[in-house]
């Protein structure tokens, strides 16, 4: 994978990138990353990685939704 340095950026522009970056809980790299992708119309990330990354998300997550657990949450949601 390649490395890309981008000199003089305008601070204000680091600043929103940075805010924009926590806001979706990435870091600056990965949030550059998906601008670009949606810039140049691309998808950097395979499928195959994101289905990837998405079960180690899952097998990391502490508790599962059960079927029993989301039938309770969409009753009390109705009440």
């Amino acid at each position: 994978m390649a490395n890309l340095t981008v000199k003089d950026l305008p601070d204000s522009l680091y600043k929103k990138l940075k805010s924009q970056a926590h806001a979706n809980r990435r870091s600056i790299a990965s949030e550059v990353t998906v601008l670009l992708e949606r810039a140049l119309g691309e998808r950097a990330t395979s499928e195959e990685d994101l289905l990837h990354r998405a079960k180690r998300l899952r097998d990391r997550t502490p508790t599962r939704l059960t079927e029993e657990k989301r039938r309770e949450a969409v009753r009390r949601g109705r009440s």
